[in-house]
């Protein structure tokens, strides 16, 4: 039996406020790794397909049937470090509440 992880507490969420202390709008921010550390790891040949795996990685999460896919930013980036108040004001100005932030390797540094 694996461990059941509501998705709404992976990552952390930034308060934002105007000059005022007025809040604008609080984001969920959540790396790729922390999705698959709650979920079944990454993907290996161990469990056949990729269907397969999708399906059990789901089984272990909840919360996420809540979540509205329109409403969330996913920013890839070779970058080894990343501006996080750049992300959030573009998500901010395009109506996303959640960001996921992937980190992608460089496979053309390995040739």
């Amino acid at each position: 039996m694996f461990k059941i992880t509501n998705v709404e507490t992976l990552g952390s969420d930034y308060t934002i406020t105007d000059q005022n202390g007025k809040l604008i709008k609080t984001i969920q921010v959540v790396t790729h790794t922390d999705i698959l550390n709650a979920a079944l790891g990454a993907f290996t040949l161990d469990f056949g397909t990729v269907s397969a795996y999708l399906e059990k990685s789901t089984e272990t999460l909840i919360g996420y049937d809540k979540i509205d896919p329109n409403k969330i930013l996913w920013y890839a980036t070779y970058d080894e470090e990343v501006v996080l108040s750049d992300v959030i004001e573009y998500a901010i100005q395009h109506g996303y509440d959640k960001i996921i932030l992937e980190h992608l390797e460089d496979f053309a540094d390995f040739n």
